[in-house]
């Protein structure tokens, strides 16, 4: 069974940056739209953190060069020069893209915000997922979880595919796999359920053979 899913919107050229970038922010985070990949954790700035990995951001006109580092803990960690360019939005956010170190690494997207918290989300067509009913999705390991705008996990990342949150309430399904085509992604296979924005299931688990999102969310 498989839930079709066409990306569409732009939240980064909605928020923050003119329309003559979409494309090439289109671009770069095609592959991170499609795939919900392993994700480091993400930590607050640090002047010190051993030896590193670095990464390079990507911002309209120009790449900004070892913006971050994975340290040896696993955590990333923005420079402190880059930290201090970074221009917030009036619910104190940011998103940050993370170019892949390598051909084959996946762009990354992280939402900071001016406190210095940071957190991983989901790719959403050309930039980074807006929250809804106060959620976006989060990428913890190979599993999906909500944030807060305060960026604090307050839906556990125990779900294999998860979809935005609608009008109260999201799809997510256990034990499914993304498939992709083109520009359009679904998720297949697995039982699936419903929601809402504190985590409670809203509809049950259950094998469902292709039904509509509606359908899904029915109790």
């Amino acid at each position: 069974m498989g839930i079709c899913h066409m990306l569409h919107g732009s939240f980064v050229a909605q928020r923050c940056w003119p329309s003559a970038t979409r494309a090439a922010a289109a671009l770069l985070t095609f592959a991170a739209s499609l795939v919900a990949s392993t994700f480091p954790t993400v930590a607050a700035d640090h002047a010190e953190h051993g030896p590193a990995v670095p990464y390079d951001c990507w911002e309209p006109g120009a790449t900004v060069k070892g913006c971050a580092v994975l340290a040896e803990d696993g955590q990333i960690h923005l420079s402190p020069s880059f930290r201090k360019s970074l221009r917030f939005g009036p619910d104190g956010l940011t998103p940050v893209l993370l170019l892949g170190r390598t051909k084959g690494e996946a762009v990354r997207w992280l939402y900071v915000h001016r406190d210095g918290a940071m957190a991983a989300v989901m790719a959403y067509d050309n930039g980074a997922e807006e929250f809804t009913n106060g959620r976006a999705r989060s990428p913890v390991g190979a599993k999906i979880g909500y944030i807060d705008p305060s960026l604090k996990l307050v839906i556990p990342a125990i779900y294999d595919g998860a979809y935005p949150f609608e009008k109260g309430v999201a799809v997510v399904c256990l034990g499914c796999s993304l498939v992709s085509e083109g520009e359009h992604s679904w998720f297949e296979g697995g039982t699936w359920g419903c929601i809402d924005p504190d985590g409670r299931t809203v509809a049950p688990f259950r094998v469902r053979e292709r039904p509509a999102f509606s359908d899904i969310c029915r109790p």
